[in-house]
């Protein structure tokens, strides 16, 4: 059956968070006196996550499922779960985001697992900024993971980048993306509710500002029509009437996606939730042992309620929820 919400949106995009840990600091994202992680007798087996999967692509249609985290390369046998879920009849794609410091040592295996795609969150290519940004990482780990999943048959690759006002530029990151052959994409920063330590003055620099950098930088700007499927309607692709670079912005903020909204999370402990920005939340794992019938129930009532934003800032902790 068709999961559906409040406004009618098919639901048919699950982003499944495999912890709340990570190896990094991004002091966009975690306070300085850091946070309570879930602990690991809470934390669900994988095999209970692929249960979770099967459930909502048998029973829902689900045709995408993203990992995310935390850092869901420090789960320990990441590669094992991907292969359960690719193999679920129906699955369209199987995704996963990470910060990429440990992708040089898994995307072989990740590949070969059956994963569709990969995403590396990346703030700068300066390797000082970066230190400084993730709170201590090398940059090097991360530009060896890229080299390791490009060889390793992972395209596109895709880079997801907040910008920070004084901190990063999005012509530096356009210039050395396509050059190496990845594609550089800006993420709106999106406001949490926990105070960081940096001061960005309530936003980074949302599309139009964007935009009009690149333009300066590049020559025209144009929006060109992205070859992706139904889950890349929030990206909006560009490139530039002189040169064959192209990027994509996710204006998550200035222009929210809301009214096209087909996701749904799922965190580390099985907690269910219809948006990165709501609070309101079902605990399937009180469900495990009750028959599909009564798990459609619980699940459809839940996600009926799902409406528009209901915060202006996430409504917990980022790697908690695994936005």
């Amino acid at each position: 059956m068709e999961l559906k919400d409040k406004l009618g949106r098919k639901i048919s995009y699950l982003r499944l968070s495999v912890t709340d840990r990570c190896n990094q600091r991004c002091i966009y994202c975690i306070p300085e006196e850091g946070i309570d992680f879930t602990s690991y007798r809470n934390v669900l087996r994988l095999e209970e996550l692929a249960g979770l999967a099967a459930r909502f692509i048998e029973l829902f249609g689900i045709d995408k499922i993203r990992l995310t985290g935390g850092e869901p390369l420090g789960r320990k046998n990441i590669e094992f779960l991907v292969e359960i879920i690719s193999c679920i009849p129906n699955l369209g794609e199987i995704t996963l985001t990470t910060n990429g410091v440990l992708l040089a040592g898994k995307a072989q295996a990740l590949y070969k697992a059956g994963l569709s795609r990969v995403n590396v969150s990346l703030d700068s290519i300066d390797p000082d900024k970066y230190r400084y940004i993730t709170g201590g990482g090398n940059l090097q780990d991360v530009l060896r993971g890229l080299r390791t999943a490009r060889e390793a048959g992972f395209d596109p690759i895709k880079i997801n980048t907040v910008l920070l006002p004084g901190f990063n530029e999005a012509c530096e990151f356009v210039e050395w993306a396509n050059r190496e052959g990845y594609m550089s994409r800006f993420i709106e920063f999106m406001p949490p509710s926990t105070l960081t330590r940096v001061d960005i003055d309530g936003r980074g620099p949302v599309e139009a500002e964007i935009v009009k950098e690149l333009d300066n930088a590049f020559g025209k700007v144009r929006e060109i029509k992205a070859a992706n499927g139904t889950h890349g309607k929030i990206a909006r692709r560009y490139g530039f009437e002189n040169n064959d670079y192209q990027f994509e912005i996710i204006p998550g903020t200035s222009e929210p996606y809301c009214g096209t909204c087909n996701r749904i999370r799922i965190d580390c402990q099985g907690t269910l939730r219809s948006c990165l920005y709501s609070s309101d939340e079902l605990q399937l794992n009180a469900l495990s042992g009750v028959t599909d019938d009564e798990f459609i129930e619980k699940v459809t009532d839940f996600i009926a309620r799902k409406t528009g934003r209901t915060l202006e800032h996430i409504g917990s902790g980022m790697s908690k929820v695994g936005g």
